[in-house]
């Protein structure tokens, strides 16, 4: 069963150009662990041949350093429409953030994925 639903709460927000996306997520006492984070493209494609990476960061505190928690390889458009979503790791920050590499024209979306899975 796939998870069709996604929570403004879970929303890291929309990029146009590389970086961090917009939103921090305070998981406070709950734990993102066999969720997986998902990138959409609302509009545009991937320009790069290599694809885009997405990097899953957390801290302890809202604006303290962060930390990479895990890092995708290459994310190509075939992946992208197959659904991709990258697997979160046990974690213990309180403050996620995600962030987006590579070249793509438009706009990327990345959006944690409640479903557990089996």
């Amino acid at each position: 069963m796939i998870n069709f639903m996604y929570d403004k709460l879970n929303d890291f927000g929309t990029l146009s150009a590389v970086g961090d996306c917009p939103n921090t997520i305070n998981m406070g006492e709950a734990s993102a662990e066999r969720m997986t984070v998902d990138l959409k493209l609302p509009e545009g494609a991937i320009t790069s041949a290599t694809g885009i990476t997405l990097t899953i960061k957390g801290c302890d505190s809202d604006n303290g350093a962060y930390a990479n928690i895990v890092v995708s390889g290459a994310v190509t458009p075939e992946m992208l429409n197959d659904g991709y979503g990258l697997p979160i790791p046990k974690t213990k920050f309180r403050y996620l953030k995600a962030a987006i590499a590579g070249e793509f024209a438009g706009k990327v979306q990345a959006i944690i994925n409640t479903y557990l899975g089996k």
